[in-house]
């Protein structure tokens, strides 16, 4: 499990690296980063499922995920990469499902602020 001052940079560094997110300004950035917290998800169990109301902001940790929209898998992500943004940020529904595809998957979670 990645934490202290490398787990934050991995945050920052994931957001910055977000096309919908590395718009932000320095204390929203802070803001985000302060707020996340470890969450363990199981090799195989889906961290999100397409069509479901999201409510959080991911930023894997560690593992490979595996990106699925109608059942064909379109791509994978490896540690540092921040997704869920686009339910949070449009309030629609998560456009793909994000799946653990080895064992030891690990990821960070945001909760969802009130706007």
């Amino acid at each position: 499990m990645v934490r202290g001052g490398r787990s934050k940079q991995l945050i920052k560094d994931a957001v910055m690296d977000n096309d919908f997110l590395k718009h932000l300004d320095a204390g929203q950035v802070r803001e985000i980063v302060d707020s996340m917290y470890p969450q363990e998800f199981p090799g195989g169990s889906w961290v999100i499922r397409e069509g479901d109301v999201g409510s959080h902001l991911y930023v894997s940790a560690m593992g490979e995920l595996e990106v699925v929209k109608d059942g064909d898998i379109l791509g994978r992500m490896s540690s540092g990469k921040a997704f869920g943004e686009l339910a949070i940020l449009y309030n629609c529904t998560r456009t793909a499902s994000i799946k653990g595809k080895a064992e030891g998957n690990e990821g960070q979670e945001l909760k969802e602020g009130n706007g």
